[in-house]
């Protein structure tokens, strides 16, 4: 099974999780609203199994989305993001009903876990506007309820390397770079053309050679009214093809 089809998948999962969630508390609702008429223990007691399902799928499932690379699409994490914000809004709802009836509960509810629901809280926090999360928030300290994933951001995801990238890099930059050291002990004075590829082979060397060292390098420079903006390997390599130190010495 494929990480598209896991997705998709786990969305079936969550939909069908809501409607048996709903299918159990509508009629409950609609009867107290309509007669008066007290939900029962057993009713009580099934719809806060339901609901702990329903809540706890989709909050298991925003931690496990980045491993099947949900994230990488724009439009899809967006979507979710909204659909979070709707389940905590949802959740609200849920621990007030619930805690409306702790006398034929005949227990006060436990208060949640400090984490409970971080995954969405940050998930809503990151993909949505300010005005939005922030009054989520607003509404779950309202209710007594925790707020860590809108305080604390998660940690960020760590991009190794593959070793092989590595290896290849760092043997394509010294292979390049020592040919060019050959070049210039054999043509010690290079024609304008030979100079310009010398310069752009050396560039590719040092480039391959920067791509396996740790850290960022930023460049921004203005070449013939073109803005060039590099990072990391990109910016060794921009700033080798654009400056020219012999140049710079016989000027």
């Amino acid at each position: 099974m494929t990480n598209e089809q896991s997705v998709l998948l786990a969305e079936s999962e969550i939909e069908e999780l809501k409607q048996k969630y709903m299918a159990h508390l509508s009629p409950v609702v609609l009867r107290l609203h309509k007669d008066g008429g007290e939900p029962t223990l057993q009713e009580l007691l099934t719809c806060q199994q339901l609901g702990a399902q329903y809540f706890n799928f989709v909050e298991n499932f925003v931690g496990n989305s980045g491993l099947l690379g949900a994230h990488a699409n724009g439009k899809w994490i967006s979507g979710f993001a909204e659909t979070c914000h709707s389940i905590l809004s949802a959740y609200i709802v849920h621990v007030n009903f619930l805690r409306s009836h702790s006398a034929t509960l005949k227990v006060a509810l436990e208060q949640p876990n400090a984490n409970a629901y971080a995954n969405m809280q940050r998930m809503t926090k990151e993909y949505l506007s300010k005005e939005q999360w922030q009054q989520l928030e607003n509404s779950f300290i309202e209710s007594s309820l925790p707020t860590t994933g809108f305080k604390f951001a998660g940690a960020n995801d760590l991009k190794e390397t593959p070793k092989w990238q590595l290896i290849t890099g760092l043997i394509v930059g010294v292979v390049f770079a020592f040919l060019i050291l050959v070049a210039v002990i054999f043509i010690p004075n290079p024609t304008s053309t030979q100079f310009f590829i010398f310069r752009g082979v050396f560039a590719i060397s040092l480039a391959a050679i920067a791509a396996i060292i740790p850290g960022l390098l930023n460049v921004e420079s203005r070449f013939q009214k073109f803005s060039i903006k590099a990072t990391g390997a990109i910016a060794v390599f921009v700033i080798v093809w654009l400056l020219n130190p012999p140049a710079l010495i016989g000027s």
